[in-house]
């Protein structure tokens, strides 16, 4: 009996020091995450800045991007939080020129998204993750 409830003890404290040890829970499921497989580069005009409200998949900063190669089509870039990118002296309006590193994924409602890895505006530089596609911002 009392080698059972030592047991018992044991599995117990086991199971709080992996809960106190977990990492930061992942990304909501409907997120995309970075691919470094679909890494591109765009230089562009910005034709709209939009901030996305907390509560909705990829909240935070989103640049609208006409590409200089294919001015017909508006690409959608997400930069990051809206906190994280306060943090920088960099801001962004339209018709400002910039040039983004990033990854090209599908969103779960079928549209595709750039989770930028960095972007580039005259002299600056904004680095928004890590190359394996970490976020600095966590």
């Amino acid at each position: 009996m009392r080698s059972k409830m030592v047991c018992v003890l044991f599995l117990g404290a086991s199971g709080l020091l992996r809960a106190a040890h977990t990492e930061k829970p992942a990304a909501p499921v409907d997120e995309p995450r970075y691919d470094p497989a679909t890494e591109v580069n765009i230089l562009g005009l910005v034709n709209e800045v939009r901030e996305v409200p907390r509560g909705n998949p990829l909240c935070g900063i989103h640049l609208f991007l006409r590409p200089e190669m294919q001015e017909s089509q508006i690409i959608d870039v997400y930069l990051g939080p809206a906190d994280f990118l306060k943090q920088f002296d960099i801001h962004f309006a339209k018709g400002d020129e910039v040039r983004v590193t990033g990854s090209k994924v599908k969103t779960a409602n079928g549209s595709h998204v750039i989770l930028v890895r960095e972007v580039r505006k005259d002299e600056a530089t904004l680095s928004c993750r890590r190359a394996s596609g970490q976020p600095n911002w966590e």
